[in-house]
C-alpha cells in the first residue's frame, strides 16, 4: 500500500480543500517541516482515518464531531480522500466523512444558526471504476491493507514519543502490544483455559465433598450397636471433611447394614405370628357383635308387629272413606263438563238475538257513509285544480326573486372586493417604505460586525491551545497518579520483603538451635537402641552398664523434624529473595514514573507561562492549574462571544438577502393591488344595474307574499284530501262490520243444534255416576266440600303403608329367629378385652419393625448414594493433579520459573524484531550497542522478565538496562527497535506491500553524527519502493533532505506546499 493523494476539507486544522499529492517528491524521503501546532501530524491522522475512521495516535482517539475543523463554517462538509495504489499498481480511492455538525436549513430553525448533527459515511471506489457496497467498507479496506489499526500503526507511523515507551517498557506491558500485533492471543487462551477447567474440577471436588458429608450426616446407628463407637467415630471424621479414612467408613457402613438386615428377618417373623393371634381375636367379636345385630332385629320386628294389630280397625275405616271419596270427585267432575256445556248453549243463544237486533242500523249506516264519500271527492278534485293553478305563478315568482337575490350578492360582494383591494394598495405602499427602513438600519448593523470572522479565528486558535493545555494537564494528573500508584506499590512490596527477611531469620534462628539440640541428643537416641548381648554401633561392646540417659529438653526431636525445619527455612530464603528483586523492580520503576512526572509538569509549567504571562514565578500546582483552568474558560468564553457575533452576522446578511427579494415582491403586490381596485370598480357598477332590472319585473310584491298565497291553496287541498280519506275509512268500516255481523248470525244459527245435543249427553253421563256409584247429590257434595282431592291418595298410601310394614315387621320376625337358631347372647367385654391386647402386641411387632426396616433403608440409601460418589472423586482428585501441575508450568507459576508460555512465544518474534533492529542500531551507534533480551535463564526468576531488553556494550563487555541510556541512545535504540519491529510485521504477512512510513519527531535529541547515520540509514530503505516521511522542525534536517513538504497556519488554518530540490 502507497498514498498517491491525500485531499482533506474542514478536517483538524485544515478548514479549506488542500491536497497533498505524494507523486511530487524527486525521492522516496521526504521532509515534513513546520511549526509545532501547523498541522504536520494531521496529515498522517488524515490517512488513518480514511483507511480506519479514526485519527492515529493512541492517546489522541479522536473520532466524529471533535474531528471537525473549527476554521471554517459549518456549512462546509468535512471530508477526507485518499487515493493508494496496492499490489501491482491497482489504484483505490476512499472517501470518508467524519460524524459532523451542519446548519439547519428546513423548518422554524432555518436561519436561526442552529446545527444539526450529521452521520459519517465511506466509499470505496475500486480499480475497475465501481463503488464497493458501503456497509462492506471497512472490512474491504483492512483485507486490502492486511493490517489492523495497531499493526498500522507500528509499521506505518513511527509516533511521536510512542515508541520510546515500548523500548522502555517492562514485559506485561510489551506482552500486551506483541499479542494484538502477533496474534498470540491464542496461548493466553490455552493458560485461560486450563486454569477455567482446574477450577471447574475445584468446584466439582468441593461439591462431591459437600454431597460425601451430606450424605454421611444420614447415618443412623441403634443404640445397641456393638460397633456403634468405631462408625460414630468414622461418621464424625467423614462429616469435618476428612475423606481419607472413606473406603474404612464404607466397610464398616456395609457390615451395620447387613446386621439390620438379620434383625429385620427377625421382626418380621414376630410380627406375622402377632397378626394371626390378633386376626383370631378379631373375627371372635366381629361374630358376636352379628349375633346381637339379630337379637334387636328380632326384638324390634315384634314390637312392630303389635302395633300393627292395635290400628286394624282404623285402618279399615280409612280404606272405606277413600272409596266414598274417589267417587264423589269423579261425579263432580261429570256435574262440571254439564254446567259447562249448558252455559256454552246459553252464551249463544244470547249472541244470535243481539246480532239480529243489531244488522238494520249498520246497513242503513253503511249507505250514508257512501254518499259521505262521494260529496267528499268531489270538493277534494276542485281543492287540488286550484292549487295547481296558484302553484304555478307562484314558482315563477320564487325563481325571478332567487334571482334577485344573487344580483343582491353580487353587488354586495363587489362593492366588498373593491373595499378590500383599495384597503390592500395602501397597506402595500405602508409595507415596502418599512421595508425600505429596516434595510437601512441593517446595513448600519452589518458595518458594525464586519470584524467578527477574523476575531473568531483568534478566538478559536485560543480555544484550541486551551484545549491542548488542558489535555496535557489531564496527562499530567494520570501520571501523578501513576507515579504515586506505583510509589505505594513500591512502598508495599517493600514491607512485604522486610516481613519476608524477618520470618527467614526467625527460621535460620530455629533451624540453628534445633541442628545443635540434634547434635546432643544422637547419644541418647543410640542409647535407646542398645540391647543386652548385642553390640553397641559405636563401641562394638556386649555390655552396656552406663548408657547415656534422654534428657527432657530434647523433647520429641528427629532427624525429619530437623529436615522439615530445614526446608522451611530454604523457602523463606527463596521467598525473600524474589521479594527482594520484585522491590528492587518496583522502586525502579516508581522513580521512573516520578521522573516522568516531573518531566511533564515542567513542560506543561513552561507552556503555561508562555500563555498566561502574568503567572507568579513561584507559582505553585494548585496556583498553576487554577490559573490554566481560569484561562481556558476565559478562552471557551471569548469563543463563544465571538461566535455568537459571526453566526448574527451570517444571519444579518442571509437576512438582507431575502429583505431584498421581499422589496421586489412588494412592488409586485402594490401594482396587482392597483389593477384589482379598477377590476372591481367596473364589476361593481354592472351588478347594481342587473338588480334594477330584475327588481321592476316581479308580480308580488315579494318571496314571502308568493309562498304564503301558495302554502293556502296546498292547505285548502290537504284539508279536502284529508275529509275524502276519513269518509273511506268510514264507509268501509261500517261495510266490514255489517258482513261480520251476518256471518256471526250465520255461525250462531249452524252451531246452536250440536251444543243442546252435546248438552243432552253431559246431563245423561252425569245421573249414570251418581246411580253407579250409589251416592245422592247431597252426599257426594258433602264429601268434596268436606275434603280435597289429594286427600284420597294420602289415604290410599296410608293404608298401603300400614299393609307393607305389618308382612316385612312379619317377614323379620320369622327370618332373625332361624339365623339366631339355638345361639346365646356372648360375653362382648370379655371378646373386646382379649381383642384390644392382642391389637397391642400387634402394634408393638409394627413399630419394631418399621424401626429396623426404616434404618436399613436409610442406610443404605446412604450406601448406594456413596459408593458412585466416592469412585468420582477418585477420578477427579486425579484429572485435577494433572490439571493444576500443566496449569502452573505454562502459566509461570513454578518456583524459579515464572515465564509464561505466550512470553515464551512472543521471544520467538522478539529475537526476530531484534536481529533486524541491531543491524540498525549498531550502524547508528558506530557499532558500540545493540539490543539483547534478558537472559532466558533468569527471565523466570522473582518475576515473569522475558522480554524486557537489555543493551549490550561493546566496549565494555557488559550488559544494562535500556533506561540508562541517554537520551540520543534512547532514540536511537527505539527508533531501530521500531524499524525491526515493522519488518517482522511485514515478514509475518507475506501478502501485505506497505510502502510507506512516517516518523513523527525524535531527531532533536541526536547529536550530528547520529542524526546522519540514523538519515542514511533511513536513505537506504527509501532506496526501493517506500515512501518515508520524517515530521519534524529540527533545522539541520532540512538542509539534509532536500524535498520538504512545507506546512503553515494561519488564521483560516493550515496549509501545504511542495518544496522539491
Amino acid at each position: 500500500m502507497r498514498p498517491l493523494k491525500l485531499t482533506m476539507q474542514a478536517f483538524g486544522s485544515y478548514g479549506e480543500e488542500t491536497t497533498v499529492d505524494f507523486a511530487k517528491p524527486d525521492q522516496n524521503l521526504f521532509l515534513i517541516t513546520g511549526d509545532t501546532g501547523a498541522g504536520k501530524t494531521t496529515i498522517f491522522d488524515a490517512i488513518v482515518f480514511a483507511l480506519y475512521g479514526e485519527a492515529s495516535s493512541s492517546a489522541n482517539k479522536k473520532e466524529g464531531i471533535l474531528l471537525q475543523s473549527q476554521y471554517t463554517d459549518y456549512g462546509r462538509e468535512p471530508f477526507v480522500e485518499l487515493v493508494f495504489s496496492e499490489g501491482d499498481g491497482e489504484i483505490y480511492t476512499v472517501r470518508r466523512t467524519p460524524r459532523h455538525l451542519k446548519p439547519i436549513t428546513r423548518g422554524a430553525d432555518k436561519g436561526t444558526g442552529k446545527t444539526r448533527e450529521v452521520s459519517g459515511s465511506v466509499s470505496l471506489t475500486m480499480p475497475d471504476g465501481t463503488e464497493y457496497p458501503s456497509k462492506e467498507t471497512d472490512g474491504k479496506l483492512r483485507e486490502i491493507v492486511g493490517l489492523t489499526k495497531n499493526q498500522f500503526m507500528q509499521v506505518a507511523m513511527i509516533a511521536q514519543g510512542e515508541f520510546m515507551e515500548l523500548l522502555r517498557a517492562k514485559s506485561d506491558v510489551k506482552k500486551e502490544i506483541f499479542r494484538k500485533l502477533f496474534n498470540t492471543g491464542l496461548y493466553q487462551d490455552i493458560v485461560n483455559e486450563l486454569a477455567e477447567r482446574k477450577r471447574e474440577k475445584e468446584r466439582d471436588l468441593g461439591v462431591l465433598k459437600t454431597q460425601c458429608q451430606t450424605e454421611t450426616g444420614r447415618v443412623k446407628i441403634p443404640e445397641d450397636y456393638e460397633r456403634r463407637n468405631e462408625i460414630e467415630e468414622l461418621t464424625d471424621q467423614m462429616q469435618k471433611g476428612d475423606l481419607s479414612r472413606a473406603g474404612e467408613f464404607m466397610e464398616e457402613l456395609g457390615a451395620l447394614i447387613e446386621t439390620l438386615k438379620k434383625e429385620e428377618r427377625r421382626a418380621d417373623s414376630e410380627y406375622k405370628i402377632a397378626s394371626g393371634a390378633r386376626d383370631e381375636k378379631r373375627d371372635a367379636l366381629t361374630d358376636a357383635g352379628n349375633l346381637e345385630k339379630l337379637y334387636r332385629k328380632l326384638e324390634e320386628a315384634e314390637k312392630t308387629l303389635k302395633d300393627c294389630e292395635d290400628r286394624a280397625e282404623e285402618i279399615r275405616e280409612k280404606e272405606k272413606l277413600a272409596e266414598e271419596l274417589s267417587g264423589a270427585f269423579e261425579i263432580q267432575k261429570k256435574y262440571q263438563w254439564m254446567r259447562e256445556t249448558s252455559d256454552d248453549t246459553d252464551k249463544i243463544r244470547r249472541s244470535l238475538k243481539e246480532s239480529r237486533a243489531l244488522l238494520p242500523g249498520l246497513r242503513d249506516k253503511e249507505k250514508k257513509a257512501l254518499k259521505d264519500m262521494g260529496e267528499a271527492r268531489k270538493i277534494l278534485e276542485q281543492e287540488q285544480e286550484r292549487f295547481s293553478r296558484i302553484s304555478e305563478r307562484t314558482d315563477a315568482a320564487v325563481q325571478l326573486f332567487a334571482k334577485i337575490q344573487e344580483a343582491e350578492k353580487k353587488a354586495e360582494s363587489c362593492r366588498q372586493l373593491f373595499h378590500d383591494a383599495k384597503e390592500e394598495e395602501s397597506a402595500a405602499k405602508k409595507k415596502q417604505e418599512e421595508l425600505k427602513a429596516r434595510e437601512e438600519d441593517w446595513k448600519e448593523e452589518e458595518k458594525n460586525l464586519a470584524d467578527a470572522p477574523g476575531r473568531l479565528a483568534a478566538g478559536e486558535a485560543k480555544s484550541r491551545e486551551a484545549q491542548i493545555l488542558m489535555r496535557e494537564m489531564d496527562a499530567f494528573r494520570e501520571a501523578s497518579q501513576t507515579a504515586e500508584t506505583h510509589r505505594k506499590a513500591a512502598e508495599k512490596s517493600q514491607e512485604k520483603y522486610l516481613a519476608a527477611r524477618d520470618s527467614y531469620e526467625e527460621a535460620r534462628d530455629r533451624y540453628e538451635k534445633m541442628r545443635l539440640l540434634f547434635l546432643d541428643a544422637q547419644a541418647g537416641l543410640l542409647a535407646r537402641t542398645l540391647e543386652k548381648g548385642k553390640p553397641c554401633p559405636v563401641c562394638g561392646s556386649l555390655e552396656h552398664p552406663s548408657p547415656c540417659g534422654w534428657e527432657e529438653r530434647y523433647g520429641d526431636i528427629s532427624e525429619e523434624k530437623l529436615d522439615e525445619c530445614g526446608r522451611q527455612k530454604e523457602e523463606l530464603q527463596k521467598k525473600q529473595e524474589e521479594l527482594a528483586a520484585e522491590a528492587k523492580a518496583d522502586l525502579s520503576l516508581a522513580q521512573a514514573k516520578e521522573e516522568d512526572c516531573r518531566e511533564k509538569w515542567s513542560r506543561l509549567l513552561e507552556k503555561t507561562r508562555e500563555m498566561i504571562p502574568g503567572l507568579p514565578d513561584n507559582a505553585d500546582r494548585e496556583q498553576t492549574e487554577a490559573a490554566l483552568c481560569r484561562w481556558a474558560l476565559s478562552a471557551e468564553e471569548e469563543k463563544r462571544e465571538c461566535q455568537k457575533e459571526a453566526g448574527l452576522l451570517e444571519k444579518l446578511r442571509k437576512d438582507l438577502r431575502k429583505l431584498e427579494e421581499k422589496k421586489k415582491e412588494q412592488e409586485d403586490i402594490l401594482s396587482s393591488a392597483g389593477d384589482a381596485a379598477r377590476k372591481a370598480e367596473r364589476e361593481l357598477a354592472a351588478a347594481e344595474a342587473e338588480l334594477k332590472s330584475l327588481s321592476d319585473s316581479a308580480e308580488f310584491s315579494s318571496r314571502e307574499e308568493a309562498q304564503r298565497q301558495k302554502q293556502e291553496a296546498e292547505s285548502g287541498k290537504d284539508r279536502a284530501r284529508e275529509a275524502y280519506k276519513k269518509a273511506e275509512k268510514e264507509a268501509e268500516e261500517l261495510k266490514e262490520k255489517t258482513r261480520e255481523t251476518e256471518t256471526r248470525i250465520a255461525g250462531y244459527l249452524e252451531d246452536l243444534p250440536g251444543m243442546e245435543e252435546k248438552l243432552a249427553e253431559k246431563t245423561a253421563e252425569y245421573q249414570a255416576e251418581m246411580t253407579g256409584r250409589g251416592l245422592e247429590e247431597s252426599r257426594w257434595r258433602l264429601l268434596t266440600e268436606t275434603y280435597r282431592e289429594e286427600s284420597v291418595e294420602r289415604l290410599r298410601e296410608e293404608t298401603g303403608s300400614y299393609r307393607s310394614s305389618r308382612k316385612a315387621a312379619a317377614d323379620l320376625r320369622d327370618s332373625m329367629r332361624e339365623a339366631i337358631g339355638n345361639r346365646k347372647t356372648p360375653d362382648r367385654e370379655k371378646l373386646e378385652r382379649e381383642a384390644e391386647q392382642a391389637e397391642e402386641r400387634l402394634e408393638a411387632a409394627e413399630r419394631a419393625r418399621t424401626m429396623i426396616r426404616t434404618l436399613r433403608k436409610d442406610n443404605e440409601e446412604v450406601y448406594q448414594s456413596l459408593q458412585p460418589r466416592m469412585e468420582e472423586r477418585r477420578q477427579a482428585v486425579s484429572e485435577h493433579g494433572r490439571l493444576d501441575a500443566l496449569y502452573r508450568m505454562v502459566s509461570g507459576n513454578v518456583s524459579g520459573s515464572r515465564m509464561d508460555l505466550e512470553t515464551y512465544v512472543q521471544r520467538y518474534y522478539l529475537e526476530r524484531i531484534l536481529r533486524a533492529a541491531n543491524r540498525r542500531f549498531r550502524e547508528m551507534s558506530a557499532g558500540q550497542f545493540e539490543l539483547r533480551m534478558y537472559d532466558l535463564k533468569k527471565a523466570g526468576e522473582g518475576k515473569n522478565r522475558g522480554l524486557d531488553l537489555m543493551v549490550y556494550s561493546n566496549v565494555t563487555g557488559k550488559e544494562r538496562e535500556v533506561r540508562t541510556l541517554s537520551g540520543g541512545e534512547s532514540f536511537m535504540a527505539a527508533l531501530s527497535l521500531a524499524l525491526g519491529m515493522a519488518d517482522q510485521i511485514r515478514q509475518s504477512s507475506a501478502a501485505i506491500h506497505l510502502d510507506m512510513m512516517f516518523i513523527d519527531e525524535g531527531f532533536g535529541s541526536l547529536d550530528e553524527h547520529s542524526r546522519n547515520q540514523a538519515v542514511k540509514i533511513l536513505l537506504r530503505m527509501a532506496e526501493g519502493s517506500r515512501l518515508i516521511g520524517i515530521i519534524s522542525h529540527v533545522t539541520e534536517l532540512k538542509q539534509e533532505i532536500e524535498d520538504q513538504l512545507i506546512v503553515t497556519k494561519d488564521e483560516t488554518g493550515s496549509h501545504v506546499r511542495w518544496q522539491i530540490s
